[in-house]
């Protein structure tokens, strides 16, 4: 054989081999689970804020609303948090477990409340959707710090 046609020939199986071992990554990267587990990311986040919830306060006569978040979850530790309904006018503890693809809290209100949720956590945009029967809640996460 001449010499073109065994170069040609050696490149060609070089870009070959580069394009299965490219294909063999690719699909181990989209297979590949989420960096942190679901608990841990979420005590990663500052604290998780309701979507489309917010107390607004009228502050003068032609100025700008304020409104500020009601409903803030706080995930302190694996296991533990606080959250608020009112923008830490009272703030209240409670406990949680992931278990079974559910999120259940157990809130030290004026008594106590347990909640079941099952959950989708999106790691990549910091959204925490929870649904309980029909009820849909949608958190995002605060990275401020």
């Amino acid at each position: 054989m001449d010499k073109k046609k065994i170069i040609s020939l050696i490149v060609l199986v070089i870009g070959i081999i580069a394009l299965v071992t490219g294909v063999i990554f690719l699909v181990l990267k989209l297979t590949k689970g989420p960096a942190i587990q679901d608990g841990e990311y979420l005590v990663s986040a500052e604290n998780w804020v309701l979507e489309n919830d917010t107390n607004c306060e009228e502050a003068a006569e032609n100025a700008e609303t304020n409104c500020l978040p009601g409903v803030i979850w706080d995930f302190t530790e694996i296991g533990k948090g606080t959250l608020t309904t009112n923008n830490h006018t009272n703030d209240y503890d409670f406990v949680w477990t992931i278990k079974d693809d559910k999120l259940i809290i157990r809130t030290n209100w004026l008594y106590e409340l347990e909640n079941e949720y099952d959950y989708e956590l999106n790691q990549n945009d910091g959204i925490l959707t929870l649904k309980a029967g029909e009820e849909e809640y949608i958190f995002s996460a605060n990275f401020e710090n």
